[in-house]
């Protein structure tokens, strides 16, 4: 990377004061993904809110299996973020060059499979996850119109964890922010005005994705990144795809995991409950998923800074880097989880208004999260291990 490229934040990565820097970027990056973890969030409040419990079970069972597109999105993202991080850091123009024709044809490949399988056996998958009657179909609904914005959700995501490499994670946030709120203002739209309900909702998220794309490519189209980017010349670099999937495949590994146990638990919920506990389980997870994303905002701040020290070889600055944002980290998720251990009924109330919180469903929440407070070490070690 030519000097007179490397941007003021990229000098403070190699040479700032690293508690500093930690805010500056993670400030904004906790920002964005709260923003993008808002959209689930919205979903299911609208479901439980204005549409009822049914709607609320129906889209608790299609998420697990919609965070499979989110997987595919950071392998590739994440795997495109560390090589660009490493480039920058290595001052290797080569490969920088070769990453925005890799996003988009891994994409295009990836979303086309997904969309084919998701709207194609989308009550299958469905039913695989414990759904029938009522729920089953909301859940079907919702499924078939969000896969149908899978190419738009990872190629947006993937230029953002680039944008986020290239340590201006102000300008995704800003770009997340976007997305939330026209997600919002869609679902009040389409679900109290047109009255759309579940499909509704999805097709909220799905036109929020197209939002969220256009803003994203507009970047690297106007010239803004580091890297190259010449429309006319979208080639794969296959030297690079074993670095990328390498780097990448945990991203994709984690919501694998998560969807094989959501799928026991919502069996399993299926078999010895009812709908409602479907429902109670969903809210729960809605509002766990919550606890982590300072930790997600800090981890996706981490990535720049090591990653770059990384490419440049200064180690020390990588292992200090990985401890002081670990630290604070676990500390900050300690202060969050206390409250929705102490008062989850309060919480829960949020997304199930209408419902009587009994001391087993008070028990369950609390188990589930009660061991929150380690998972910060578990998630930096991921991040650091992405080199």
């Amino acid at each position: 990377m030519t000097s007179q490229k490397q941007s003021q934040i990229t000098n403070e990565i190699f040479q700032g004061n690293l508690i500093k820097l930690m805010f500056k970027l993670s400030i904004p990056s906790i920002l964005g993904i709260l923003m993008l973890s808002l959209n689930t969030f919205i979903d299911a409040l609208f479901a439980g809110r204005f549409i009822g419990e049914t709607a609320l079970a129906g889209i608790s069972l299609a998420l697990p299996i919609t965070s499979i597109v989110n997987g595919f999105a950071g392998l590739i993202g994440v795997g495109s973020a560390s090589v660009i991080s490493r480039a920058i850091g290595a001052g290797d123009v080569k490969t920088q060059s070769k990453i925005f024709g890799n996003i988009i044809i891994l994409s295009v490949i990836f979303s086309s499979l997904i969309t084919f399988i998701g709207y194609t056996f989308s009550k299958e998958l469905i039913s695989i996850m414990g759904g029938n009657g009522e729920v089953a179909l909301e859940g079907t609904r919702y499924l078939k119109t969000y896969v149908l914005g899978s190419i738009f959700f990872i190629l947006g995501e993937g230029f953002g964890e680039v944008i986020n490499s290239e340590g201006k994670i102000i300008l995704n946030t800003i770009f997340n922010l976007i997305f939330v709120s026209v997600n919002i203002l869609l679902n009040y739209i389409f679900i109290t005005v047109y009255n759309w309900e579940t499909q509704g909702i999805a097709l909220a998220t799905v036109l929020a994705m197209v939002v969220s794309f256009i803003l994203n490519l507009s970047y690297f189209i106007a010239g803004k990144s580091i890297i190259t980017v010449n429309l006319k010349k979208i080639a794969i670099a296959v030297d690079l795809l074993r670095e990328i999937f390498s780097v990448g495949v945990s991203s994709l590994f984690y919501p694998v995991m998560i969807l094989v146990q959501e799928f026991v638990i919502y069996n399993l919920i299926s078999h010895y409950g009812v709908n409602s506990d479907i429902a109670f389980f969903g809210a729960t997870v809605k509002l766990s998923s919550f606890t982590f994303i300072p930790i997600i905002g800090l981890a996706n701040a981490l990535q720049p800074v090591i990653g770059m020290n990384y490419g440049a070889k200064n180690y020390i600055r990588v292992k200090k880097s990985y401890l002081i944002f670990a630290a604070i980290g676990t500390i900050l998720l300690i202060f969050i989880w206390l409250p929705l251990q102490l008062y989850p009924s309060n919480f829960l109330g949020l997304i199930l208004p209408e419902v009587n919180f009994t001391e087993d469903n008070v028990f369950d929440f609390r188990i589930l999260n009660i061991l929150t407070p380690i998972w910060p070490l578990a998630y930096f070690s991921n991040t650091l291990f992405y080199l």
